[in-house]
């Protein structure tokens, strides 16, 4: 059994070109749990499936490249990594999406090369919680927050050109503030542009979970212009996790962003019951309560 969730889920095309905006939604989105799947397909369509996996695994992945290119690459990357899911619930979730993510780097990398060079790329933040852990993996510049007892933290580190340059230890060089490398594109700029770098615990976690955690996985639309007290804010006086991210994404067009936004806000409702002696007599052991059709909503707005 696997803690029990609730998750609201807003993936906009944010102001639009009318207002200075993008024109395409290359932004997208996976909530994946209790049998059901939820993700943009490769025509950009919300799409809901009936399809059994393990755990409950969300992602949010940030499209570059122009129309077509980042929008393929964020799909691919989403359906991918729904394939995963599908394998079933992993002892250590954030070990199978570190070992996943190179693997499924290099095999989309060599489905699209043969048609020239490639220049598609999307960031790729992910977390999968099972039992009462979560896991997560994170590429490029959306981020991975959690928010505990009124305080926010910021779980992932933006993979700029300054950030790896600091990890180095060397000068950061001309656009610092760049992303280094994304998912499928790969490149960090040191001549390895087929490869991606991931530090485990550093671009890779584990968090045990406590009820009333709330999580957030989040584009650049959303935190390139607003900041984390204002997250924070917004999280905290929710009354539930879609309130937040429509919010979140509200607040990021009202204060300038003219990117596409997308959010997935997961709150944390209960755990399970975990025997500490595995030869404790059944008879005297507390009984899960099973989740129930209504104990996870998963709404979404385009």
């Amino acid at each position: 059994m696997d803690a029990r969730v609730t998750i609201g889920t807003t993936c906009s095309l944010g102001i639009g070109p009318a207002h200075g905006g993008r024109t395409e939604n290359e932004d997208n989105f996976l909530v994946a749990l209790r049998g059901r799947l939820r993700l943009r397909n490769s025509r950009g369509e919300t799409v809901e499936q009936d399809i059994e996996g393990g755990g409950v695994l969300v992602a949010v992945a940030d499209g570059m490249g122009g129309h077509d290119q980042g929008e393929v690459a964020s799909s691919q990357a989403v359906a991918t990594l729904a394939r995963l899911w599908q394998h079933g619930r992993p002892g250590d979730p954030e070990r199978a999406l570190a070992d996943w993510l190179p693997r499924a780097h290099a095999e989309l990398r060599q489905v699209v090369s043969p048609s020239g060079p490639v220049n598609m790329g999307t960031t790729l933040s992910a977390l999968w919680i099972v039992h009462d852990r979560a896991g997560w993996v994170h590429v490029g510049d959306s981020r991975l927050y959690r928010m505990r007892g009124g305080q926010l933290w910021r779980l992932s580190r933006d993979q700029t050109h300054a950030e790896f340059a600091q990890r180095d230890r060397r000068e950061p060089g001309p656009n610092a503030s760049y992303p280094a490398q994304s998912f499928i594109f790969g490149s960090r700029g040191l001549g390895h542009d087929a490869e991606l770098r991931i530090d485990p615990g550093v671009d890779t976690g584990t968090l045990n979970l406590a009820v009333g955690d709330r999580l957030l996985l989040c584009s650049d639309g959303i935190s390139g212009f607003v900041d984390d007290d204002r997250i924070a804010s917004v999280l905290a006086r929710a009354r539930d996790p879609q309130e937040a991210a429509d919010d979140l994404v509200d607040l990021a067009m009202e204060s300038g962003s003219d990117d596409n936004v997308t959010a997935v806000v997961v709150h944390v409702r209960s755990l399970p019951v975990v025997r500490l002696d595995p030869d404790e007599d059944d008879e005297h052991a507390p009984t899960p309560t099973l989740p129930t059709d209504d104990d996870t909503i998963v709404p979404w707005d385009d």
